[in-house]
């Protein structure tokens, strides 16, 4: 990966964003997407949507890489200033457990820790016991509750972890997930941008909100509703199942270094599905194949129900320890994923129905 494109991936990951609370996020993508752009707008939730017109009137191709990411928000804050927390989204209690942490508060972020009563400390019976969050707090240095609420009151929202750790093999760390949809989607634009002249759809790149915690899919659903492409690719990660423990049996058998990967299934378009992998082909690029018996997990559970419905798939990468506060990606596989979306995207030269 180059080095301007791996500064624009480091800088989405490292910039705090969790649901409802995206907007520094938002304001390094809209960056790097603006001048690649013909139109540029931004929805009542905060959803991002980048539109790079092609030569067709009616064909119409929706990117989504929702930007929002796990995190905690501040719900009770006791006399010594300890902040306690529930999660956004879908947080393990053990990914969270000594993390740093970015207090996104009115003062401006600072950081904190989440603390946790020490091993020596505990009763023998309590050592055994799986923690709850509730036992948990965040420690921003505060001594007392009142100078806690200046810097964190009720309501403000956490990021856990950062930094992006270069690992070897062209392998990164960090909280991936779905800054590396959000930087798919910038990137292909850009790269549609340089080639306008042979693009025949409309794009519409979309850094969507709130997919970690909305059962509606907030940010997907109403830019789709907005736009009505005819077609929706959501861009996000896949387990990788290479690792120690993972069970193919029960999750399939996508892994790092192998390239995209499309999942296909119940709910995915047959027909998008497969322009997408004979564009592919075409381009001499495998693609790795996952599986949806009726939910993606994705931004693409979105599509089927806006509307009158938009046939959709999901593209990725594999992504080791999901939901954990440090993930593992190659970016190998993240530039092959925008390698099948340019090729597709470039593909289409006559007006196209996905429709079943």
């Amino acid at each position: 990966m180059e080095s301007r494109a791996l500064e624009l991936l480091k800088k989405l990951v490292n910039t705090p964003g969790p649901s409802g609370f995206e907007e520094q996020a938002r304001r390094v993508w809209v960056e790097a997407v603006r001048p690649y752009c013909d139109q540029h707008l931004t929805d009542v939730h905060g959803t991002e949507i980048a539109t790079l017109r092609g030569k067709s009137q009616r064909t119409a191709i929706m990117l989504l890489g929702h930007i929002d990411q796990l995190g905690l928000i501040v719900r009770y804050i006791d006399e010594k200033g300890f902040l306690y927390f529930a999660p956004i989204g879908g947080v393990d209690v053990d990914t969270v457990i000594s993390q740093p942490v970015r207090v996104m508060g009115p003062k401006g972020t600072i950081p904190g820790i989440v603390g946790k009563i020490a091993f020596h400390l505990q009763d023998p019976e309590d050592r055994k016991k799986k923690l709850q969050l509730h036992e948990l707090w965040i420690d921003i240095g505060a001594t007392s509750r009142e100078e806690a609420q200046e810097y964190a009151p009720i309501g403000t929202p956490v990021a856990v972890g950062e930094g992006v750790t270069e690992l070897l093999n062209g392998r990164i760390a960090g909280r991936i997930d779905n800054r590396f949809g959000a930087f798919v989607v910038a990137e292909v634009l850009r790269r549609l941008h340089g080639r306008r002249e042979e693009l025949f759809p409309t794009v519409h790149a979309v850094a969507s909100v709130q997919e970690e915690t909305s059962g509606r899919f907030t940010g997907a659903s109403t830019a789709g509703y907005r736009l009505m492409p005819s077609a929706a690719i959501a861009v996000d990660v896949n387990h990788s199942m290479d690792i120690p423990g993972a069970d193919k049996r029960r999750a399939g058998d996508a892994a790092m270094g192998k390239g995209a990967i499309l999942t296909v299934g119940v709910s995915s378009s047959n027909k998008l599905a497969a322009a997408i992998r004979k564009a592919a082909e075409q381009a001499g690029m495998s693609i790795q194949l996952e599986y949806e018996n009726g939910r993606h997990g994705t931004d693409a559970d979105a599509m089927p129900v806006t509307r009158t419905g938009i046939p959709s798939v999901s593209l990725g990468n594999a992504l080791r320890y999901m939901h954990n506060t440090v993930e593992m990606a190659d970016l190998g596989d993240i530039e092959a994923v925008v390698d099948v979306l340019e090729a597709f995207l470039l593909s289409i030269s006559q007006d196209v129905d996905y429709t079943a």
